[in-house]
Formats: C-alpha cells, sequence, structure tokens
C-alpha cells in the first residue's frame, strides 16, 4: 500500500475527528466539491481528513493531495471495496470519532459540529449520529436521515423520497446510520467492540451489518435533523450496469440477514422468500437470469460461514432484535432504485404530513390530512376527483416540493 501525505496544515489544539473518505474513480468536481465542504465544516473543530483511494488509477486522487493541504492520500494496491478500505482508514485513526463521507455528498456549514454536539450530549450507549441527507437532485427532497431495518429484512433510508416538511426535524432513535454519510465512535470499530466492517461486502449493506451487530450489544443510534448533508443518491455508482448492481444488493441481504439475525427460523424464511423470487425470475420471468445463479451458488458456497459468524455474533447478543424492528413501523420508502427519483404519489404526502401532525398540533396541517385521505379515498374507489380544487387551495402556502410531488400525484 503506498501511504502518502499532503503539506502538514496548522496543528489543532486537539484532535477529535478523522474524516474517512473513500474514492473510486469519482469526476473531480464531485471529489473537490466533497472535500470543500469538509475542510470548510471544520472551522473550530480539530478534524483529520483520509482519503483512501480505492486504486482508481485517474489521477483525481493525487490531485486531491496537491490541491488540499493537509489532506491524508492513502492508495490501496487494488480495489477491495468499501468496506476493507473504511477498515485500512480506521487502522491509521486514533480520534475520538470518525466521520465517515461519501465522495457524492457534500456538508453544509456547521453540520459537523451540529453531529458531534449530539453525539456528546447523547453519551456512550449511542453508537453513531445521523445527518439529515437531502437530494441534491431533487430540491427539497429528503434522501436519508438514519436507516430502517424492517422484519423483511430489506432496509432502507428512513424518510427517502419524502418532501422535507420538518416531519424529521426532532432527534430520534433510528435503527442504524447511512455510512454514505455518519458519525461513529471509533473504539466501537476495535476487536473488542462491534468489531470492523465485514470485508465479504465488497458494496452495499456493510453499514447494515454493522448497525445490527452494534444494535445487537445494546448500541444506539439517533439523528441530528439539523445537520444536514447534501448527497447525489448513488452520484458515483448509478453508472455502474443495473445486473451489478442488482447481485451485490440481492447476496448481500442474504448474507446480512443470516449474519446478523437473531432467530435463525425467522433469518431462514426470509433467506427461502428472497431465494424463490431469485428462482421465479431466473427460469419464469427469466431477468437477470446470470446474476440470479451468480448470487444463488455464492450464498450457498459461504453459507457455512455465515452460520458460523452467526454463532459468535448471537453469543455476544444483550439485545432483541425486536427493538430494531419496532423503529420501523410506519416508516416506507418513495425512492426508485431504477431511475433514481422519488415516487410521487399521495402516499408519500400522507406519511409525511401524518409524521408532522405528531409533531405540532395543527389547524391546518389536519385539514391538509383530511383533504389528501378524502381524495386518495376517492381516486381508490374510481370518484371523479371533485374534491381536487380545494387540496390545491390547501397547498398554496406548502413547500414547494410538497407542491410538486401533490401535482404528478393527482393528475
Amino acid at each position: 500500500m503506498n501511504k502518502r501525505r499532503g503539506k502538514p496544515a496548522p496543528e489543532p489544539e486537539t484532535v477529535s475527528t478523522a474524516c474517512i473518505i473513500v474514492n473510486y474513480r469519482s469526476p473531480w468536481e464531485m471529489l473537490k466539491s466533497c472535500l470543500d465542504s469538509v475542510f470548510a465544516s471544520s472551522g473550530g473543530i480539530a478534524a483529520r481528513v483520509i482519503l483512501m483511494d480505492n486504486c482508481s488509477g485517474d489521477g483525481a486522487a493525487r490531485r486531491a493531495e496537491q490541491e488540499f493541504p493537509g489532506l491524508e492520500l492513502v492508495e490501496m494496491p487494488t480495489n477491495l471495496g468499501f468496506a476493507a478500505a473504511v477498515n485500512r482508514g480506521l487502522a491509521r485513526a486514533d480520534e475520538d470519532y470518525v466521520f465517515l463521507l461519501n465522495t457524492d455528498a457534500v456538508l453544509t456549514p456547521g453540520s459537523l459540529e451540529e453531529m458531534l454536539r449530539v453525539m456528546g450530549d447523547a453519551g456512550d450507549s449511542v453508537a453513531g449520529v445521523a445527518p439529515k441527507m437531502m437530494s441534491s437532485s431533487h430540491p427539497g427532497v429528503i434522501d436519508a436521515i438514519g436507516t430502517i431495518m424492517p422484519r423483511n429484512g430489506a432496509p432502507f433510508n428512513r424518510g427517502i423520497g419524502q418532501c422535507d416538511l420538518g416531519q424529521y426535524d426532532r432527534s430520534e432513535a433510528v435503527a442504524g446510520v447511512c455510512f454514505g454519510a455518519a458519525l461513529l465512535r471509533r473504539r466501537l470499530f476495535e476487536p473488542g467492540a462491534v468489531g470492523p466492517l465485514h470485508e465479504n461486502y465488497f458494496l452495499y449493506f456493510e453499514d447494515g451489518d454493522w448497525c445490527m451487530r452494534a444494535a445487537s450489544q445494546g448500541y444506539k443510534f439517533l439523528t441530528a435533523p439539523r445537520a444536514v448533508v447534501m448527497h447525489a443518491h448513488s452520484g458515483v455508482t448509478r453508472h455502474e450496469s443495473l445486473e451489478f448492481k442488482y447481485r451485490l444488493i440481492e447476496l448481500n441481504t442474504l448474507k446480512m440477514v443470516t449474519r446478523t439475525f437473531a432467530s435463525g427460523r425467522g433469518a431462514a424464511r426470509i433467506v427461502a422468500a428472497r431465494s424463490s423470487r431469485l428462482l421465479a425470475r431466473t427460469f419464469i420471468r427469466r431477468r437477470f437470469i446470470r446474476a440470479n445463479l451468480a448470487v444463488l451458488l455464492s450464498y450457498a458456497a459461504t453459507l457455512p460461514r455465515l452460520l458460523a459468524e452467526r454463532r459468535q455474533l448471537n453469543a455476544r447478543r444483550t439485545v432483541s432484535d425486536e427493538v430494531v424492528f419496532r423503529l420501523a413501523e410506519g416508516e416506507h420508502a418513495y425512492f426508485d432504485t431504477i431511475s433514481y427519483r422519488p415516487q410521487h404519489c399521495l402516499d408519500s404526502l400522507i406519511d409525511s404530513y401524518t409524521r408532522l401532525l405528531h409533531l405540532k398540533k395543527s389547524p391546518e396541517l389536519e385539514k391538509i390530512l383530511a383533504a389528501l385521505e378524502t381524495f386518495k379515498q376517492g381516486t381508490t374507489e374510481g370518484l371523479p376527483p371533485a374534491r381536487r380544487p380545494d387540496l390545491e387551495k390547501l397547498f398554496a402556502n406548502q413547500p414547494h416540493c410538497a407542491n410538486d410531488l401533490l401535482q404528478t400525484a393527482i393528475r
């Protein structure tokens, strides 16, 4: 591994946070915007920035080293995947906290400070803090504010695709954090604690696996809604083939459920259901045939090791998965992972306004929610949208993204 350092930056009084950014062939402007935001956001905070380059071979990482004094560049000899690169970055860090950030994300001023404040106020039982990640492609739309782990083992970003009405603007417990932007306690990555990231995930769900392990040991995760990160969802990997991403997501879901779910029967039911769908896509729908078979064969080959790892993890378990599953209640994903666009539907608006009404009682919000429910019932029953003018009038003073979503949903 070739280790390189940029020009030394002025020494701060206390180094408390290491920011680890994994890069693999990110466009230069994207990488530069990410690094600009990190160095600008760390005013008043001693943040050490480590750029792990996964053998990109395009010269962008060395250019970053030259343009950002104080940046520590580590060039990996080959592309070992996200988890391996993070683990090697963690091996270089001895700070109290580690901030993981994707190159397709941009911090807004003060966001790192706010995450540290929430973490500092929370106590040692909190393993990580999730900022409010907003879509940089769709103004006003949430990309993630923490993560959700439902009982079916298919995790998703909390709030994804919803218009930001302030419905998540209270710091709350979540199942986990998206490692695209997350502040975590570094010591928990040590072997005697939660441990390092599982490197058998080349890409996707290494964060879900780690968060499930942390939760099983009694650690919690909180949101920091005033810490805002702009995120281009899959800004780098969206240009990879759909089959490549599909294969990794399907395989890693099976691995994660088998490794980290407490109930062997529950995990087996999920694996059986997902495997049946893969077989149906192969022999009935005739879609992703090669990828489906590769997933099933790879999973079968690694199953004995996965089961052994699951026994080891359960031996350290102190908390039931029910604690995590309960946090998924009432949460839904409203995002098309193929087109990378939010799903414009009435259910998204209804969920958003329902949650907002729980935070603050308001006659206006009650009227909006009632009108949405009435309109939805009419469309479901095949009735003409007679209340449409009233609904549009109620939305006159609502955020622009809510009006856009409404207009698309009621056409």
